[in-house]
C-alpha cells in the first residue's frame, strides 16, 4: 500500500530532489542550473504562473487590468506590450524593472510604458529582462502570478521570441481569442506549445461587445470546433467575455455591467481551480521540468561512462568514426538548406511579381479617384482644397497599400511556414540521428528531450506619409496665392497628381523592401538558429568523448575514479527519476 502523501510534504520533497539534480549536474551540465533555480524559487513560494497569452490585439493587457480592476499594464489598439511583465502580490503598488545584466531599478507607474511597450522601448533597446509589479490585489493574494506576455504573430519578431522563451516558466494559461478574428493558423500553431507546458488553459472569447448574440454563438462554436480539430483535449470550454466592459465595471464598481461582461462565470471556475487544484497543478508542472532535465542528464552520464568503460584505441576509433558520420550528416544539412535557399527565393519573386501587379492595377484607380475627389471639392477655397484632398490620398494610399500588404503578409506566412516546417523536421531528423548514432555505437538508451522551436516573422513596419523635400517642387498653396482663382486651381491640381504618384511609388516601393528584407532576415536568422542546434548537438557529444579519453590518458586510477562516480550519479539520477515519477502518480 502506497502512503498518500499530503501537497506540503510533496512540495518540500521535489525541492530536495530538484536540489539534487542541481549537485550532480555540476559534472555534467551546468547549463541548466538556472532552469532548476528557477522551479524551486516556484515552488518554495508556492508560485503559480498564470500567463496570459495569444496573438498580438486580443487584449491581454486589458484582460488583466479587468482582473486587477485597475489600469495597471498600458492598453493601446497596436502591438504595445513588448516586454514580459510580472504581476504578484504586494502590500504596496511597487514596479521594478530587472535588466538582462540583473541590475535593478524601482520606477513609478506613470513610466511603465518607457520599458514594457515597443513605442517607449523598441526592439527591447533597453535591455529589459522583464518587469515585476507588485499589488494588493486580493486575487494575487493566493498565490497567483499573472504574466502579461507580447502578443505572437504580429510584424514585432522579438516580442513572438521573448513569449515562446517565456513557455517553460507558465503553470496554467488564459488563452485569448477575438470575435473579430478567432482563430488564426499562428494561434493554432502557438496553442500546441503552450498545451505540452500548461497543466490547466482556459480558453476566452474576447471582445464580445462588439457583436450580436447570434455573431458570438456562431464564434464560439467555429472556434470550439477548431480547437478539437487541433488539440488533444476532448472537453472544451470557451468563455464569451468582454474584457473592455469588465475593466468599466471594476473602475466604476458597476454590478450590472460586471454581470453583462461575462467575466463572473470564468472568475467563479478560475477561482474553483485555485482552490482546489492549483497546488496539484503546480506539482505537475515541476514534476514535468525536472524529469526533462533529468533525462539530459541521464544521456550525458550514460555517454561519458560508456566511454571512459571503452578501451583508448577503440574509444578513439569510435569517436573518429562518429566524426565521419557526422561528416556525412554534415553533408546532408547542407542539401537541406540549399534547397531551403531555394524555396525562400522563389517566395521572394513571387513577391515582386505580386507587387509589380499590384502597382499597374491599382494607381489607375488611385488617379480615377483623385479627378473625382477633383469635382466634389472644387468650389473650396484654395487652401481648403488642398488640404482635403492631400488628405485623401494619404489615406486612400495608406488603405489601398496596406489591404494589399495585409493579403501579402497572409500568403507569405503560410508559404513560409510550409517551407521552414519541412527544414524544421529535417533538421529535427538529423538531431535525432546524430543522438541515435550515438547511443548505437555506444549501446546506451536515447530519451529524446530536443524541442526546435517554430518558425515565426521578424521585424517592423511603420508608414511615413511625409512629402518628400524638392526644391524643384515648390509648395503649391505658396504659388498659387498669387494666381488668379481659375489658374490657381489648375495649378494645384497638377502638383496633387504628381503628389499622388511620388507617395504611391514612395510608399509601394518601402512596403515591398520592408516585406522583403524582413522575410529574407527572417529566414537567414531560422536558417542559423537551426544550424547552430546541430553545432551544439555534436560539440557536446565529442566534449563528453573526449573528456573521457583525456581522464583515460591518465592511466587506470583516474578511470575507475571517474567510473565510480559516473556509476553513482546514473545511480541517483535514476532514484530521483523514479521518486518524481511517483509524486506524478500521487497527483
Amino acid at each position: 500500500m502506497v502512503l498518500k502523501l499530503e501537497y506540503g510534504v510533496k512540495k518540500d520533497l521535489l525541492i530536495r530532489y530538484l536540489e539534487e539534480i542541481k549537485t550532480l549536474s555540476e559534472d555534467l551540465s551546468k547549463d541548466i542550473n538556472d532552469d532548476v533555480d528557477y522551479e524551486i524559487q516556484k515552488l518554495a513560494q508556492n508560485q503559480f504562473n498564470i500567463a496570459v497569452v495569444g496573438q498580438f490585439k486580443r487584449g491581454k493587457s486589458t484582460f488583466i487590468n479587468a482582473m486587477l480592476k485597475d489600469r495597471i499594464v498600458p492598453m493601446a489598439i497596436i502591438p504595445l506590450t513588448s516586454i514580459v511583465t510580472i504581476i504578484k502580490y504586494g502590500k504596496q503598488f511597487k514596479i521594478t524593472v530587472v535588466f538582462n545584466d540583473e541590475t535593478q531599478k524601482e520606477i513609478p507607474h506613470h513610466m511603465l510604458e518607457e520599458y514594457a511597450t515597443e513605442r517607449g522601448n523598441p526592439k527591447n533597446e533597453k535591455g529589459v529582462k522583464h518587469i515585476s509589479i507588485e499589488y494588493p490585489s486580493d486575487f494575487l493574494k493566493k498565490g497567483i502570478t499573472l504574466i502579461d506576455t507580447p502578443g505572437v504573430g504580429s510584424v514585432f519578431q522579438h516580442n513572438t521570441d521573448i513569449t515562446y522563451n517565456f513557455l517553460p516558466k507558465l503553470d496554467a494559461a488564459i488563452f485569448l481569442f477575438t470575435i473579430d478574428s478567432p482563430v488564426a493558423q499562428s494561434e493554432l500553431d502557438f496553442l500546441k506549445d503552450v498545451s505540452k507546458r500548461a497543466v490547466k488553459i482556459f480558453f476566452l472569447l474576447n471582445k464580445t461587445d462588439y457583436a450580436e448574440k447570434n455573431d458570438i454563438k456562431e464564434a464560439l462554436d467555429f472556434t470550439k470546433r477548431i480547437l478539437l480539430e487541433n488539440l488533444e483535449t476532448p472537453n472544451i470550454k470557451i468563455y464569451s467575455i468582454s474584457a473592455k466592459i469588465a475593466l468599466e465595471a471594476g473602475l466604476e464598481n458597476h454590478k450590472s455591467k460586471w454581470e453583462n461582461s461575462g467575466f463572473p462565470e470564468f472568475i467563479a471556475d478560475l477561482e474553483e481551480f485555485i482552490s482546489s487544484e492549483k497546488g496539484n497543478a503546480l506539482l505537475t508542472s515541476v514534476c514535468k521540468s525536472a524529469l526533462g532535465l533529468i533525462s539530459q542528464l541521464k544521456f550525458t552520464a550514460e555517454l561519458e561512462l560508456k566511454a571512459v568503460t571503452t578501451p583508448l584505441d577503440e574509444l578513439n576509433e569510435k569517436i573518429s568514426s562518429l566524426k565521419k558520420e557526422f561528416q556525412k550528416i554534415e553533408e546532408e544539412e547542407r542539401d537541406i538548406l540549399h534547397v531551403f535557399d531555394g524555396e525562400t527565393k522563389e517566395i521572394l519573386g513571387k513577391l515582386q511579381y505580386n507587387y509589380e501587379n499590384f502597382k499597374t492595377n491599382n494607381y489607375k484607380i488611385l488617379e480615377t479617384d483623385l479627378e473625382q475627389q477633383f469635382k466634389e471639392n472644387i468650389n473650396l477655397p484654395t487652401k481648403e482644397f488642398i488640404e482635403n484632398t492631400r488628405n485623401y490620398i494619404t489615406d486612400e494610399t495608406l488603405n489601398l497599400i496596406d489591404s494589399w500588404r495585409k493579403k501579402e503578409l497572409k500568403e507569405l506566412a503560410e508559404a513560409s511556414e510550409k517551407i521552414t516546417g519541412k527544414l524544421s523536421q529535417k533538421i529535427e531528423s538529423i538531431i535525432s540521428e546524430l543522438q541515435h548514432l550515438t547511443a548505437d555505437i555506444f549501446d546506451i538508451k536515447f530519451e529524446g528531450f530536443l524541442r526546435i522551436k517554430g518558425f515565426k516573422q521578424a521585424g517592423y513596419f511603420y508608414y511615413n506619409m511625409e512629402p518628400e523635400k524638392s526644391f524643384l517642387m515648390p509648395n503649391p498653396l505658396s504659388v498659387a496665392r498669387f494666381l488668379p482663382q481659375s489658374m490657381a486651381k489648375k495649378v494645384v491640381k497638377n502638383h496633387l497628381r504628381q503628389w499622388l504618384q511620388q507617395q504611391f511609388d514612395r510608399q509601394c516601393g518601402r512596403v515591398r523592401y520592408d516585406i522583403s528584407q524582413r522575410m529574407n532576415l527572417t529566414f537567414n536568422n531560422y536558417a542559423d538558429y537551426l544550424k547552430n542546434i546541430i553545432r551544439e548537438t555534436k560539440e557536446n557529444i565529442l566534449k563528453s568523448l573526449e573528456k573521457a579519453a583525456e581522464i583515460m590518458k591518465h592511466g587506470e586510477s583516474s578511470t575507475e575514479e571517474k567510473v565510480k562516480k559516473l556509476k553513482n550519479i546514473i545511480m541517483e539520477i535514476k532514484k530521483l527519476e523514479k521518486n518524481i515519477n511517483q509524486i506524478m502518480l500521487q497527483i
